[in-house]
């Protein structure tokens, strides 16, 4: 097995990470993934293992001391993020080898997106020759549909804004891919609708009649309208798969393995790629069967890169048992806060590193197999899925 230090000098493409600005970030307690509101979250998300081991990898950067509270780490952090919110980010991702920052730029979740000046904050600590973009489609959607009721338009030109409105965001960002969470609007049991029922959950939602089987029913068939879009500009589909924000994501239908009505549709198979985001984590063998199942479909690690405190190895080794190493890749997930990619892209490579090792150890891999496995989860991979991906030499 290759030594650590020439694994970790393997770059790495991360398809998967948010846009963070300090007046947006939560209680930090969520660090720990306590994301429902209740009495005590903020106690409980810091008695977790994942915000221990965040801390104690804080703890190591700042060059604090082995016996000191993880209060006082924490103090630390805030002191150095609130000083300089920039350069904090730019410190701790500065010795980091990743080639490229797919940015969802739909960010973030639950609220308003983030305006020009704040994108242009965030911006500044990510190299520019370092940053793509993925369009959220969900987003697109949510402030078509508010000017659509507002202008009473028809069912037929609201569809025909939302179209121009997703080709220019396309455009204007020169997007490398687009995402739905449709996970987080009714979940993952997509509906195949058919014109006629998405006019007329459209005219309910107009009137006011429509509920949560009208918005699904609606954001279903628009996704299957922006299938055509990915087509048209040859960039992959993400779905957002596995666990998520509590309040908002459908925990029932989580599983990718509901998508498959979705995944067989005819519109779909074979002709547009789809990513299924987080490796559905905790569902990672079900993920792992729909990758090796259908040739269009793909998966990355950003569910156990930073989510998984136990059982990380074991849960990247649950994706590998039926998808081919050809179509799994690294994402961090980077949200909330910076140190959430940071500390995914950290925990990643001595995962990672972990299972090759045995995997090569129990005569799975050879050394020089898993060398390749290696730079192709890392981010070849990514080149061959996002294929508008454009590094740039520095």
């Amino acid at each position: 097995m290759m030594e650590f230090q020439e694994f970790a000098r393997i770059p790495v493409i991360d398809t998967h990470v948010h846009r963070v600005h300090p007046d947006r970030a939560p209680e930090f307690g969520n660090l720990g993934g306590g994301y429902i509101d209740g009495e005590n979250q903020a106690y409980h998300g810091r008695q977790t293992l994942l915000y221990r081991m965040v801390m104690e990898e804080l703890r190591k950067e700042f060059k604090m001391a082995e016996d000191v509270p993880v209060e006082e780490v924490e103090a630390e952090r805030h002191r150095r993020y609130r000083a300089d919110p920039q350069g904090y980010y730019r410190e701790l991702i500065r010795e980091q080898k990743v080639l490229m920052y797919c940015l969802e730029v739909g960010s973030p979740l639950g609220g308003a997106r983030y305006s020009k000046e704040e994108t242009d904050y965030f911006n500044a600590s990510l190299p520019e020759g370092r940053r793509c973009s993925i369009v959220r489609i969900d987003r697109v959607l949510e402030e078509m549909l508010e000017a659509a009721l507002l202008g009473n338009q028809t069912f037929e030109e609201f569809c025909g804004a939302f179209m121009d409105a997703l080709h220019e965001e396309v455009e204007r960002e020169q997007a490398v891919g687009l995402k739905s969470c449709a996970a987080y609007a009714g979940g993952l049991a997509v509906e195949i609708v058919s014109v006629e029922d998405a006019k007329r959950a459209y005219e309910a939602i107009r009137g006011n009649r429509g509920g949560a089987s009208e918005k699904k029913r609606l954001s279903n068939y628009i996704l299957m309208e922006s299938v055509e879009v990915a087509k048209e500009y040859e960039i992959p589909i993400q779905i957002h798969t596995g666990a998520g924000g509590g309040n908002y994501i459908d925990i029932r239908t989580q599983n990718p393995i509901h998508l498959i009505d979705f995944l067989k549709d005819e519109r779909v198979k074979n002709r547009v790629k789809i990513v299924l985001l987080h490796g559905g984590h905790p569902h990672e063998e079900d993920t792992s069967y729909l990758v090796a199942q259908f040739s269009n479909v793909y998966t990355d690690y950003s569910g156990t890169s930073y989510l998984c405190s136990l059982k990380g190895v074991e849960r990247m080794a649950a994706l590998l048992e039926r998808a081919p190493l050809s179509k799994v890749m690294y994402g961090s997930d980077g949200v909330m806060f910076p140190e959430v990619s940071w500390f995914a892209y950290r925990h990643f490579q001595r995962q990672f590193y972990k299972l090759l090792g045995w995997m090569e150890t129990e005569g799975y891999l050879t050394a020089g197999w898993a060398r390749e496995v290696a730079e192709m989860v890392k981010y070849r991979n990514a080149l061959e899925c996002y294929t508008k991906i454009r590094i740039v030499e520095e």
